[in-house]
């Protein structure tokens, strides 16, 4: 009983150690471009929509003005063998906006479309200007699933309400992260090794780095858009 238990101790040990190997790839999404003064979206046209008023989020920065949110950082490169995750990623219709409004996903990888609100929307989901799929969704109804069969930016919007905007952008493995309001983003569990990183904005647009990830240590790109 005291070898077996010696064995399963060394074996989390091991288990544990293995899972702290991996590198980062973490940050913060600078800005230092001119500001950016967020007009009000003109929602009127829809008792519902009406409720709230939300301001532009094309271009959300930090409260300082100096960081940027919504950038999704993926690694460009990834090991070969990730695969996609069998559940979906969830795009919910809330308060008439997209939420997230920006998120990554996995090549191969389910959309899920919910409605929170009680007025009709319509997924129009483009990839450039090539309409991927075009559906209404009523209000509370039941989950909607669409595979875009995409493999870089689907852009979508909604035919009913012009302001509404939201992107799920696709990578060749999970190794991604989307800005959050402070401009810090973390793609943890990057095996050690070379890569590009590029940074996507839907407005800002793209760049890449390159990077060495090494295990136990975290890059930074040091990503800036102006």
């Amino acid at each position: 009983m005291k070898k077996l238990n010696l064995v399963i101790g060394l074996a989390g040990v091991i288990g544990a150690g293995a899972a702290f190997a991996n590198g980062t790839v973490k940050g913060t999404v600078a800005y230092a471009g001119a500001p950016v003064k967020a007009e009000m979206l003109k929602r009127k046209g829809d008792a519902f929509c009406a409720k709230k008023d939300f301001a532009d989020e094309t271009v959300q920065l930090s409260k300082d003005g100096k960081a940027v949110a919504n950038v999704l950082v993926r690694i460009t490169n990834p090991p070969a063998g990730m695969k996609a995750p069998a559940e979906p990623v969830v795009v919910d219709q809330e308060d008439c906006m997209y939420r997230p409004r920006v998120q990554g996903a996995v090549d191969g990888q389910k959309i899920e479309f919910k409605n929170s609100d009680q007025t009709m929307h319509n997924v129009h989901a483009f990839s450039g200007t090539k309409t991927l799929f075009n559906a209404p969704q009523q209000p509370k109804a039941a989950a909607m699933d669409k595979d875009p069969k995409a493999s870089d930016v689907v852009k979508l919007q909604c035919d009913v309400h012009p302001w509404m905007r939201g992107y799920v952008v696709y990578s060749k493995s999970p190794l991604f992260a989307v800005s959050k309001a402070d401009g810090s983003f973390e793609i943890k569990d990057v095996p050690a090794g070379k890569y590009t990183v590029e940074a996507w904005h839907e407005k800002l647009g793209s760049q890449k780095f390159e990077v060495t990830v090494e295990d136990g240590k975290s890059a930074d790109p040091k990503i800036s858009f102006k």
